[in-house]
């Protein structure tokens, strides 16, 4: 073989193997970057599957909600619903995902929205919180992802309620330093100190113009809990009376300090009929029974399971150790949630927390009573009188007939046989 065709073949086989390379690194997810300590965030990593939220351009990820300003102007394009998908690596490549295979997008065609992502974590009250996400926005005026023409001022945020409010708009939340930059990945972060035994940390989105592309990708969100170390009560002490010097006494052997052991926490859970709507037990509302609530370790690993009678709760899982558990509610029938059903609780050493789940009656159509039909009598015949009465003169000259054919029959016979 000429030293030509040596190097026409291996140039071939670089360019095979540089081909393979490449359609490797399209679906393959690059190695996540940083770890989470701590996380008590459900799905915090958008890696866990999406399911719509009740319509099909709402595919939100399992254990985060949908939230979004409801107008004004969404006539002009202002302030509407965006929608929201999963962004997958598979379909897309991983240009907008910052680790794994998938990340949660939302976005507007020709419209602006204030909008995002939302998820409760019950912690203890006091606790010191510290929320972080990436995100990745792009707004322009063409179709090249590449190109950012004209954008759109899109301005993204992260936010933490303190007082467990899902309201986006709410006063109560402690927001980030606002970022507007485009195709590259930003990390946001926001403190805050929780007020309640629930608190709500939100992602949101926000352009100013009605561009043609306004998106944003969020991936790999983060949320550290410090909980509130135990107040030390203070004794003062008693002043000494003065006494008289003795002879020094001999020391004893220090006794060996022993380290307290933690004690346990709990979880207590509550589902009511939620009938006002505000997602909060209100005086007359009714427990409901049927509710089941698995709870599951930080590995998703099943640890109990309570079936609510809607008697004798609260019901607390109790004797657990601190850290950060799961608790999964599934309705009975004919009941909708009003609140997740995927919580994230952080238990704290010797303290019981409470999750109180509302859920309300599906309206049931009222069925139209059905007529019954009128059955109507099969109409007896009756024979005419002239029929009625012509059969009764045959049988009364019946007898005269049968007579007269045993008369006739022989002379019938002998005139048949005379002429035969």
């Amino acid at each position: 073989m000429s030293s030509k065709r040596l190097v026409i073949t291996f140039v071939m086989i670089c360019v095979l193997v540089w081909s393979t390379l490449s359609s490797a690194l399209v679906v393959a997810a690059p190695a996540m970057q940083g770890v989470c300590a701590g996380n008590v965030l459900l799905n915090p990593s958008f890696e866990e599957g999406f399911s719509d939220r009740g319509a099909g351009e709402v595919s939100v990820a399992n254990g985060w909600h949908p939230w979004y300003q409801d107008g004004p102007g969404q006539v002009d394009g202002y302030n509407r619903r965006p929608e929201y998908k999963p962004e997958n690596a598979a379909q897309h490549t991983t240009r907008r995902i910052h680790s794994g295979n998938f990340a949660q997008k939302f976005f507007n065609n020709y419209a602006t929205h204030n909008a995002g992502v939302l998820q409760q974590v019950q912690i203890p009250a006091g606790s010191r919180l510290t929320f972080s996400v990436w995100v990745q926005a792009w707004s322009s005026q063409e179709p090249n992802p590449d190109a950012v023409v004209s954008p759109g001022n899109y301005r993204v945020s992260i936010g933490i309620d303190p007082t467990g409010g899902t309201n986006g708009t709410s006063p109560a939340v402690v927001w980030s330093e606002t970022r507007m930059d485009y195709n590259t990945w930003m990390n946001l972060q926001v403190q805050a100190v929780a007020k309640a035994g629930t608190v709500t940390v939100f992602v949101r989105g926000n352009p100013e113009f009605r561009n043609r592309f306004n998106d944003s990708y969020w991936d790999d969100a983060c949320l550290t809990v410090v909980r509130p170390a135990g107040a030390p009560t203070s004794t003062p002490k008693p002043k000494a009376s003065p006494t008289p010097t003795l002879p020094p006494t001999p020391q004893a052997s220090p006794t060996p300090t022993v380290s307290p052991t933690p004690l346990p926490g709990g979880v207590c859970i509550t589902a009511y009929e939620d009938t006002n709507g505000n997602a909060r037990l209100d005086e007359g509302e009714r427990l409901i029974a049927g509710n089941v609530i698995t709870l599951l370790d930080a590995d998703r690993l099943e640890l109990d399971k309570y079936t609510t009678d809607g008697l004798s709760e609260p019901y607390c899982f109790t004797g657990l150790s601190a850290g950060t558990y799961l608790l999964k509610r599934q309705n009975p029938v004919g009941y909708t949630s009003t609140v997740p059903d995927d919580w994230a609780v952080a238990v704290a050493p010797g303290v019981t927390t409470d999750v109180r789940l509302g859920a309300r009656l599906i309206p049931q159509a009222t069925a139209l009573p059905t007529a019954t039909p009128t059955r109507v009598p099969t109409p007896t015949l009756t024979p005419r009188p002239l029929l009625r009465e012509t059969a009764r003169a045959i049988y009364q000259v019946s007898g005269l007939i049968l007579a007269a054919l045993a008369l006739a029959m022989p002379l019938g016979l002998r005139y048949v046989r005379r002429y035969l």
